[in-house]
Order: C-alpha cells, then sequence, then structure tokens
C-alpha cells in the first residue's frame, strides 16, 4: 500500500489544471503526492503527468443527470482516498460550491472551492462592481446598456460580457459610433471605464483561510491574446494594493486560492475589474518567484503548516512548449 498522499486535480486540459500539476511537480512534496487526474476528454497534456486519470460525465451535456457526475466523482475520490481536490475549470466551479458539503462529509475530501455567493460575485463582472461599491472599495464605473448615468463616462470604455474569461468578447471602444457593435459581440455586455494603461495593470494572487489573508503576490503583466504573456515581480509594488486586497478578501471571505485582475488609474488608485475565485492559469508563473501556492494550501489544510515566502524579484516569459508519449507496444 502506498504510503503517498493521493491529490485529485480536475481539468488535466486546461491552463489552470496543468498549472496545479506542474506546480506540484516541482514543489517540496512531490514525492509524497499521488497525483489522479480529472477531465472530459482522454489524452489532455496534464493527464499524463497523473498515474491514474478519468474522464467525468460530460456535465455540459443535456443528457448528463448532475447526480450521475457528482456520484462517479464521489466513487473516484473515495476509491483512491483523496485527501485534497483541486479545480481546473470555471464552469466546475458553481457545482463543487453547491455539492462541496456533501462530498466532504462522503469522502473526508478537502475540497478548495470557495462558497457559492463568492463564486457567484465572481463570476458576473457586474456582481463583481455591486459587490466593489456597496462595501466602500475602489472600483472602474461600470454601467449596463442604457442605464441611467452612462452619459457620464468618457471615451475610450471598455465593453465586455458580464460572464466570460480570456477577454473574449471584449472590445476598447473610443467613440460613440462603435459602440453598438461591440454590444452586439459581447453576450449580456457591461460598459464600464478604461482605468489606467496597458502598463499598469496588475494579477494579484491572495490566499485566504480563517478569516486571514495568509499570502498575497503582485505581478505586473503583460497580455496576449487574453492571457499573460510577460509577469514581472518587483519588491516596491505600490503598498496601496495590498491594503486594498487585504481589504476586499476581509469582505468577500474567499476559501484558499483567489485571483484579482487590477489596474492602477491616474491617480495610482487600484481598481478591480476581475475576480476569479479559484486558482488562476499563472498559478505556475507565480511559483517561479517563490510564490508556492499550491504547496503552501496543502501543507496548510492537511498538516497545518504555516510559513511565509522567500519571493524573488524578475521576469517570467510565458511560451509553448511540446510534449513526447512514446508508442506503448500493441497500441
Amino acid at each position: 500500500m502506498s504510503s503517498k498522499t493521493n491529490i485529485g486535480v480536475t481539468g488535466t486540459g486546461s491552463l489552470i489544471g496543468q498549472a496545479i500539476i506542474k506546480s506540484i511537480r516541482r514543489s517540496g512534496l512531490n514525492e509524497k503526492l499521488e497525483l489522479i487526474g480529472f477531465d472530459y476528454f482522454k489524452d489532455t497534456v496534464g493527464s499524463f503527468w497523473c498515474p491514474i486519470n478519468y474522464v467525468l460525465p460530460d456535465i455540459l451535456k443535456k443528457e448528463t443527470d448532475e447526480k450521475a457526475w457528482i456520484e462517479f466523482l464521489i466513487g473516484c475520490i473515495r476509491e483512491h482516498t483523496i485527501r485534497m481536490l483541486f479545480i481546473g475549470v470555471d464552469f466546475e466551479l458553481p457545482l463543487f460550491a453547491r455539492h462541496r458539503e456533501l462530498i466532504e462529509s462522503e469522502t473526508g475530501c478537502r475540497v478548495l472551492v470557495s462558497a457559492e455567493n463568492v463564486i457567484s460575485i465572481a463570476n458576473d463582472k457586474y456582481r463583481t462592481y455591486e459587490f466593489l461599491k456597496s462595501n466602500g472599495f475602489y472600483h472602474p464605473k461600470t454601467y449596463l446598456p442604457g442605464e441611467e448615468g452612462i452619459d457620464t463616462l468618457a471615451y475610450p470604455v471598455i465593453v465586455k460580457p458580464r460572464e466570460g474569461a480570456r477577454s473574449v468578447g471584449v472590445s476598447l471602444v473610443t467613440n460613440h459610433g462603435d459602440m453598438a457593435l461591440a454590444l452586439q459581440q459581447a453576450r449580456d455586455p457591461i460598459i464600464q471605464e478604461c482605468v489606467g494603461t496597458d502598463t499598469s495593470e496588475f494579477t494579484c494572487g491572495t490566499i485566504f483561510f480563517d478569516g486571514q489573508l495568509k499570502q498575497l503576490i503582485v505581478l505586473n503583466r503583460t497580455l496576449k491574446a487574453g492571457n499573460t504573456y510577460l509577469s514581472r515581480y518587483r519588491n516596491n509594488y505600490p503598498e496601496v494594493i495590498s491594503r486594498y486586497l487585504k481589504d476586499v478578501c476581509s469582505v468577500l471571505q474567499p476559501f484558499g486560492a483567489c485571483n484579482f485582475q487590477l489596474r492602477l488609474d491616474n491617480e495610482g488608485i487600484p481598481k478591480i475589474f476581475e475576480i476569479n475565485s479559484r486558482h488562476s492559469g499563472t498559478t505556475y508563473i507565480r511559483s517561479l518567484f517563490g510564490y508556492m501556492e499550491i504547496e503552501y494550501i496543502i501543507n496548510y489544510v492537511l498538516f497545518g503548516s504555516d510559513y511565509s515566502f522567500n519571493l524573488r524579484e524578475g521576469t517570467v516569459v510565458r511560451y509553448f512548449d511540446e510534449f513526447f508519449i512514446p508508442q506503448a507496444d500493441g497500441k
């Protein structure tokens, strides 16, 4: 019988799931853990990094019953005595938030997902704005189409879907004439002030447990095709950002990892424009700066260990890579 601790990761085909797996593989816990992967497709890259992999019932298909999905998952967790489950797919977050208590009571496995209300606030960018505004936090001016006061926004403005990721459907609108087209291209759109410039954009990671902000990293970033291409860490990032994030987390109360995307306006005021109440696609990138997010969470939740990170300044460049799979005999 293996003495290793079994850890599950969903989304072995997603950028987030792969970032979680890569972080574990380069962590000091790698030799003590066994990875069990989950996805909705076979032969994902991340599945080849996990000794055991499962293809889940496709919950997005109408014929797939949610009860069957959760029962299949619980069966896998029981079979392998999985101690902790990381979520690597966005659309799974509301599902796991809804079933977290059931999974944990039936299996003893800790599910790394925030409460349903936190997921709801993060998934809907208009609700994100309402949350920030109602709690007195800095926020970008945000309107629904036709809402009173929208004419006070000065161009350029950002038009984007209330729900979505990786900049899909996001437009920078510079004049009134282009507004109608931008609204047509974004599903269920919102209109938001354009805060700062591309050079003042940050992706920020937090770890929040037991009512406390345990860890924080602030990375200046450059985007390509909606994903972070360049990440830069400096020790002298504006202190106002960390104070802002600490205050927001204390009210939002995420569980475990949470990602905040923000910009500094022309006066140096941080304004969050997106919250992802989950691990980020930059999880592995952060580990290269010494922010060992996954390792910390496993140690804290399973083994009661708490410690600080030694972060190093520098720049990380994201690039494509390839992975060779040897041909198995007889296949």
